[in-house]
């Protein structure tokens, strides 16, 4: 029943089907109604030429019956020509447009079956073919799709009031051939008009389906960003004198939930989520950006609650893993402002929070206005800074724990700008890094350096070799033992003159990679530094897979230093294991002589800190004479 149902046309569409049925009716009136005018025009010349030319074999009531129908045929066409197109350019009032344009539609479906039967039985009682019929016929069925069972009543009506009219005919008998062809006529008109429903349906639930796709994401139903982007900026022009607010959410530990419970828990996880903000915000414009991020525009008013109410359901429904829905927010004050960089701005307030554990809400202000368009600033001019001169190499010294000597330097990248004038590297290291162009930054630190040791370092007595810092990212985006070999062949610089410092958490995250990089470097007789170590990870299993010359203990195990006893024992238990595995030790963020002096009775190698300099331009120290 169900199959039969769906045959003939009766099952119930969707909004979407429906509409797509009356535009593509609405367009094939356009095509029918360009012909008929055609015809009309073509047929009331035709009259008034025999009319004009003497043509006596009509009476007076068949020039003037036809006349009208030729006018009100061409009217017809003109309307629905109209009426079509305002409907398919969205113009004036959408519903009423296509009741009126349905009501024309079927008038203009009635006069031109009329017209066929007419003008055909006129032909068929001279003994001609009824050609017009044939073609009002098809031209009404074949064009304009209806509903099968529609359609099946429809002509098989008109075929059986045409037919008894044949039949009846006083002048012509209408033989079995006749009878025959005629019943086979409407069976193929039946037939076309199921195979052009049918071929019609099937391309607009392909298209529901495509449109379906382009506007919700696949793993929780809800909209994606797509339809997002358009429909929010559409509701802020739409009433500008309404506060709205953007929100960007981010579920903080949901990577350390995968891991625990697996993926399929996860996309389990981020459903829930999406059907409580849908729950929570029923009556807004919601999204899922990305992974466990989304995006939302509501009315101000009251959306401090409903943040609260999901951020509750968020951390109590998870116990076993401690989830927290991170919220930044940003209230757009143009109506014509980009949505994206709307969106932007609310995510970055929300990653201004993304490692505050006891902060889930933070509102996108002056200062994050600062922040925000300086870390733009540096992404966009990060190549004109390059090829300008803006990036400046500082140099900090590093020194022997025991006479206090010069041992070697580090590098440290500055950006001198004509607009914000000198950057430190707080303001623009981490935004070259989301951005993937930090490689742009230090291999121009590299050139830099490699150029100051050929024409300042190279000239002393002694060596004092430079360290350079690399992100893990710098092994993705170039060939870093490469990029090495072209520099220091062209810079002359000697092996001796230059480490390489990598830090724990660029191992952690792309060891695969930074491996065969590090291997590299070492095979060319190049010093290999291991940065920062206890800030993040201190995995020791990296110290047992990666063959590094010194260990650079962290400066956080010298915060309280004097206050926390257990800060000296790690220490001195590093700088201890350090020796046993060959390594020599290095302690950044020294300030005060006790400190300098502990880590010198323990073993300590190197020492670095504003208590021995901070970093300084080379021109500095070349005027101190330190070189």
């Amino acid at each position: 029943m169900k199959k039969l149902f769906h045959w003939l046309g009766i099952e119930r569409r969707t909004e979407y089907v429906d509409e797509y049925f009356t535009i593509a009716n609405f367009r094939s009136s356009i095509y029918m109604s360009i012909v008929i005018i055609v015809l009309e025009l073509w047929m009331l010349v035709s009259l008034c030429y025999r009319w004009f030319t003497g043509d006596d074999s009509r009476t007076i009531m068949w020039y003037f019956e036809h006349l009208v129908w030729y006018l009100v045929f061409l009217f017809t066409a003109i309307v629905m020509i109209r009426i079509s197109v305002r409907y398919l350019k969205k113009r004036g009032n959408r519903r009423l447009g296509k009741l009126w344009g349905t009501i024309v539609m079927i008038f203009f479906s009635g006069i031109a079956v009329y017209f066929g039967i007419s003008i055909s039985y006129s032909d068929y009682i001279k003994g001609e073919q009824i050609l017009c019929f044939a073609m009002m016929m098809i031209f009404v069925v074949g064009l304009l799709n209806w509903r099968p069972i529609v359609s099946i009543g429809f002509t098989g009506a008109i075929f059986l009031f045409f037919y008894i009219m044949m039949y009846r005919a006083p002048e012509v008998e209408m033989s079995y051939a006749t009878e025959v062809n005629f019943f086979t006529f409407w069976i193929s008109v039946v037939m076309l008009s199921l195979a052009v429903y049918h071929q019609r349906l099937a391309e607009a639930e392909k298209d529901e389906r495509l449109e379906f796709l382009s506007v919700t994401d696949e793993l929780t139903g809800i909209h994606n960003m797509h339809y997002f982007r358009e429909t929010a900026a559409e509701a802020i022009k739409a009433i500008p004198d309404k506060e709205y607010i953007l929100l960007f959410m981010d579920i903080s530990n949901f990577k350390a939930y995968n891991e625990k419970h697996g993926f399929d828990e996860g996309n389990v996880l981020l459903r829930s989520v999406a059907g409580e903000i849908s729950e929570c915000f029923s009556n807004s414009i919601y999204a899922r950006v990305s992974d466990d991020h989304f995006a939302v525009l509501t009315e101000n008013a009251g959306a401090k609650e409903k943040i609260e109410k999901l951020q509750k359901y968020v951390a109590e429904n998870h116990p076993n893993t401690r989830l927290k829905l991170k919220v930044g927010s940003y209230i757009p004050t143009d109506p014509n402002e980009d949505i994206a960089v709307a969106c932007d701005h609310a995510r970055y307030a929300c990653s201004m929070i993304k490692k505050i554990y006891e902060k889930d809400y933070n509102e996108y202000d002056k200062k994050l206005d600062d922040e925000f368009r300086l870390k733009q600033y540096v992404v966009n001019h990060i190549d004109e800074a390059v090829e300008k001169g803006y990036i400046e190499v500082y140099y900090q010294p590093v020194v022997y724990a025991k006479d206090k000597s010069i041992c070697n330097f580090e590098a440290l990248a500055r950006w001198n700008d004509p607009v914000y004038g000198l950057l430190n590297p707080g303001q623009f290291i981490a935004a070259l890094e989301e951005y993937r162009l930090i490689h742009k930054l230090d291999r121009k630190v590299l050139e830099i350096v490699c150029r100051d040791i050929n024409s300042h370092m190279g000239v002393m007595n002694k060596d004092v070799p430079v360290s350079v810092n690399f992100s893990r990212l710098d092994f993705e985006l170039m060939d870093v033992a490469d990029e090495m070999d072209i520099l220091m062949t062209r810079y002359k610089v000697n092996k001796e003159y230059l480490y390489v410092e990598i830090t724990e958490s660029a191992l952690a995250d792309g060891e695969g990679v930074v491996r065969a990089a590090t291997s590299l470097i070492k095979d060319k007789g190049i010093q290999l530094w291991l940065d920062d170590f206890g800030a993040g990870y201190s995995s020791l299993n990296m110290l047992k897979e990666f063959s590094f010359d010194v260990l650079k203990i962290d400066m956080a195990f010298l915060r309280n230093f004097n206050s926390n006893a257990k800060s000296k024992p790690i220490i001195n238990s590093i700088v201890q294991m350090a020796e046993l595995m060959g390594m020599r030790t290095l302690v950044e963020g020294v300030e005060t002589s006790e400190q300098a002096q502990y880590l010198t009775s323990i073993g300590c190698e190197k020492l670095q800190g504003y208590f021995f300099g901070k970093p300084k331009p080379l021109s500095a120290y070349v005027q101190e004479e330190v070189l």
